[in-house]
């Protein structure tokens, strides 16, 4: 079968949707590109910055900006508010429904409170049931790195916060006015991730920053090979057959 015994027969509808959609294709396929390529940007900032020598956070220079700080390695001194604890609810590991536990930490000669994330527990039987928090008394020197606010799942209900007992409070995701609030104190915008984690029954679960970027390359793979499919179909619809003598 050779071409030339066919010709190319358009119409207008037909061709201007397969214009549009194939345009349509193509753009979310680089789009989905520039996606990857930016969480791959992101991650080796973050892994650059582990590299970096750990920072000394004290009362100093705990108020920098969070982008000076971020996913950071940092050396701290204080002491833990045990009597505020938070449950960040809705947090998933390894497809697993669990919580984190935070704990308010107050920098050593400072009245900003920073809050430590102590680790990932997997949910209890029954939202009735609290998790065991150890009280960590005293000054202590820990260790760990900075990063924002973890990302909470569905928002169960109106109301943020769920008092559960004196001493444990649930909250659906972390704000930053609505914890300077509850604290009655200064918080800063970010969270210290502890490296190694301090309490057996909790997991450890920070990960890169911007994972998943191989699935942004494949959804590319996958809008590119419909437009090529695309195109082949309006290839083939619109090839006729020339009639003899033409």
């Amino acid at each position: 079968m050779l071409l030339k015994n066919y010709k190319f027969k358009f119409k207008l509808f037909p061709t201007s949707m397969f214009v549009i959609t194939f345009c349509g294709f193509i753009i979310l396929g680089f789009w989905q590109i520039d996606r990857a390529d930016q969480k791959n940007n992101i991650n080796t900032n973050y892994t650059d910055r582990q590299q970096e020598a750990p920072i000394v956070l004290d009362k100093f220079n705990v108020l920098d900006e969070k982008s000076n700080l971020l996913w950071r390695k940092v050396e701290f001194e204080g002491s833990f508010i045990n009597k505020q604890n938070i449950i960040l609810d809705n947090q998933i590991f390894n497809q697993i429904a669990g919580f984190n536990i935070i704990t308010p930490f107050k920098i050593k000669g400072s009245d900003s409170i920073v809050l430590v994330n102590r680790g990932w527990h997997p949910n209890l039987k029954n939202r009735e049931m609290l998790p065991i928090i150890n009280e960590i008394v005293g000054e202590r020197l820990l260790l760990g790195h900075v990063a924002g606010f973890p990302v909470s799942g569905i928002k169960l209900g109106k109301n943020n916060i769920e008092t559960l007992n004196s001493q444990i409070f649930r909250f659906q995701r972390l704000d930053i006015l609505e914890l300077n609030y509850f604290f009655s104190a200064n918080v800063m915008p970010y969270m210290i991730y502890l490296d190694p984690i301090i309490d057996k029954e909790l997991y450890g679960i920070f990960k890169l920053p911007a994972p998943d970027s191989q699935k942004n390359y494949g959804y590319a793979f996958q809008w590119f090979a419909f437009a090529i499919t695309l195109l082949i179909i309006f290839i083939r619809l619109s090839l006729t057959r020339k009639s003899n003598g033409k």
